[in-house]
C-alpha cells in the first residue's frame, strides 16, 4: 500500500464513523416508531444529546459519555457500532478501492444496511420492514449497476431462492411449534423461525445472486448450529440453567454468511 491509498482509507474511515453514528440513531428509534422522529436523545430522560455528542467516539474520548441531564451513561453499543462501521469502511476502502468503483458503492450501501439489521436484531430480535423493504429496492437497483453483466437475472433468481428456502424453514418452524403444543396440551408461545429472516434471505440473495446465496445460507446453518451446540454445552451443562425454548436471534448468522460471500466469494 504506498502513500496515496492511506489518506482515502482513513477519510473513508471517517466517512464510516459518521454513517455508524447515523445507524445509532436508525437503531434508537425505529424499533420504538417505525420512523426517523428527532436528533439524538437520552433513552432515560428523553432529553436531546448536546451536538458534540452526537457522535458517541467523540463523547467518550471527552471522557464525557454520560447525559448532561441524568447522568446516565451512553450506551457502549454506540460507538462500537460507530467504530465497527469505520473499520468496516476502511476494509471496503482497502479491498475495492482501486477496483471497479461500482463494488466499492454497492458493498458499502448493503454493509451498512446489514450493520443496522445486525444490531437490531442482537438488542430486539426483530428484523423491521421499514428496513427490509427499502434495502429490498436498493438491491434490486443496485443489481443492474452491479460490475457483473445481467446480474439483475442472478440477483432477482438469488432473491427468489433465498426468500424461498428461509420460507420453509419458517413453515417447518411453524409446524414444530404446533406439534409441540399439542404434545404438551396447552399452546406454547414461542418463534421458532422468525418471517423477518425469511425477509432477510430475500434481501441477501438480491445482493449475492444465485448461486451464491447458497454458499452464504450454508454458512449461516453452520456457523448457527456451531453456535447454538456451544450455547446449549455452556447453558446446560455447565451452567444447568438451559430452557429447550430458549430464543436465539438468527438474523446475526445470516449477515454473517451475506459479508463472507459478498467480500470473499469472488
Amino acid at each position: 500500500m504506498n502513500g496515496v491509498y492511506l489518506p482515502m482509507i482513513v477519510l473513508y474511515a471517517l466517512l464510516g464513523l459518521g454513517v455508524g453514528a447515523w445507524l445509532n440513531v436508525c437503531a434508537d428509534q425505529l424499533p420504538r416508531w417505525r420512523r426517523l422522529r428527532r436528533a439524538p436523545f437520552c433513552p432515560y430522560c428523553d432529553q436531546p444529546r448536546p451536538w458534540w455528542a452526537w457522535i458517541s467516539t467523540l463523547a467518550y474520548l471527552r471522557f464525557r459519555p454520560g447525559c448532561p441531564y441524568c447522568g446516565a451513561s451512553i450506551s457502549w453499543r454506540h460507538p462500537l457500532t460507530e467504530l465497527g462501521t469505520a473499520g468496516l469502511f476502511a476494509f471496503l476502502w482497502a479491498r475495492y478501492g482501486t477496483e471497479d468503483w461500482r463494488f466499492l458503492v454497492l458493498y458499502t450501501v448493503y454493509a451498512s444496511i446489514l450493520v443496522l439489521v445486525l444490531i437490531i436484531d442482537l438488542e430486539h430480535r426483530l428484523i423491521l420492514n421499514v428496513v427490509i423493504y427499502p434495502a429490498w429496492l436498493l438491491a434490486l437497483a443496485g443489481s443492474f449497476l452491479h460490475p457483473k453483466p445481467y446480474f439483475y437475472r442472478l440477483a432477482l433468481v438469488g432473491g427468489a431462492v433465498g426468500f424461498g428456502l428461509l420460507f420453509l424453514i419458517y413453515l417447518g418452524g411453524e409446524l414444530f411449534i404446533r406439534i409441540v403444543s399439542r404434545m404438551r396440551g396447552k399452546p406454547l408461545h414461542a418463534v421458532a423461525f422468525g418471517f423477518g429472516d425469511v425477509r432477510l434471505g430475500g434481501f441477501i440473495g438480491l445482493i449475492l445472486g444465485f448461486p451464491a446465496v447458497l454458499t452464504a445460507l450454508l454458512i449461516t446453518v453452520l456457523t448457527g448450529g456451531l453456535f447454538g451446540s456451544v450455547y446449549w454445552l455452556v447453558r446446560a451443562v455447565i451452567l444447568r440453567r438451559y430452557s429447550l425454548f430458549t430464543a436465539i436471534p438468527y438474523g446475526p448468522f445470516l449477515v454473517l454468511g451475506a459479508m463472507v460471500v459478498m467480500f470473499w466469494g469472488r
